[in-house]
């Protein structure tokens, strides 16, 4: 079972058992479930990453009163259970505050990058890509993720309709799979470096165009942040729609603050 799946166990137990004891015995069992299902081409970490210093690292952006029982888990488990439990809280971070600190530091860079992006999108199309950097503390390499859908107008109604073409993740670089890919949209590699230039200079990660353009900044956890950039200020009835202080918080302008949770975790922006 891939980490990733064992991440999501870990955490179901905690809406699901009353109390600190129950809660323990749950993350245990899940784990050791799980344990023997583990492959060897599974994501495992660096063999240079000191395991024990990481989490005595990570364990300080666990909630207070969580600390004590994750690291009673983790003095007490085995080295896979300890393995799972350091994946688990050492996962990439980041915050509302720092989104937007970025967007005030690099608006410019953000702006042009809504603008340049569009330049390489084939008419009709809406490009999601991303690129995940290779991990510093896993055996991840640097994926891509590409999705890409094809836009059409009902001749009849005028209805805008949206048609999947295809959805791929975790593409390595230089590979025949992404090279597939990027041939289908009469990409090649320099415009994929060209792209990647773009967002790294916004300090971004992400960007999907469409009638309104998002661009991710950072993942946290199994979350995103991110930004909607729409081609206009935002009228007072659209400001209600996106300023709902959960996954939408209207900053300024034309400009969404988006947080998108994951299969896990906080589903909602942070309380400040």
């Amino acid at each position: 079972m891939p980490i990733l799946e064992v991440y999501r166990c870990i955490l179901h137990p905690y809406k699901q058992v009353g109390n600190n004891t129950m809660k323990h015995i749950a993350i245990i069992i899940c784990l050791i479930l799980t344990t023997a299902k583990i492959k060897a081409q599974d994501y495992t970490f660096r063999k240079n990453i000191d395991k024990d210093s990481l989490f005595h690292a990570s364990i300080k952006f666990i909630p207070e009163q969580k600390q004590k029982e994750f690291r009673k888990m983790y003095k007490d488990g085995n080295d896979q259970e300890r393995e799972f439990i350091l994946f688990m809280i050492s996962m990439p971070r980041s915050s509302k505050e720092e989104l937007i600190k970025n967007y005030e530091d690099k608006q410019a860079e953000i702006s042009n990058l809504k603008i340049e992006y569009l330049k390489y999108v084939p008419e009709n199309h809406i490009i999601d890509i991303e690129f995940k950097p290779e991990s510093k503390i896993l055996n991840v390499p640097e994926q891509i993720k590409i999705k890409i859908y094809k836009t059409s107008i009902n001749n009849e109604t005028k209805e805008k309709s949206v048609e999947v073409v295809s959805q791929n993740w975790n593409l390595k670089p230089n590979s025949d799979e992404l090279k597939k890919v990027i041939e289908s949209i009469n990409w090649t590699d320099e415009t994929l470096k060209e792209v990647k230039n773009l967002l790294t200079k916004a300090n971004c990660i992400s960007i999907k165009n469409g009638n309104i353009t998002t661009i991710g900044f950072a993942r946290s956890g199994m979350g995103k942040y991110s930004y909607k950039i729409f081609d206009e200020n935002l009228n007072s009835d659209k400001i209600e729609t996106y300023n709902n202080g959960c996954e939408y918080i209207f900053y300024k302008d034309n400009i969404v603050l988006e947080y998108g949770g994951g299969a896990v975790g906080p589903q909602c922006f942070e309380k400040i």
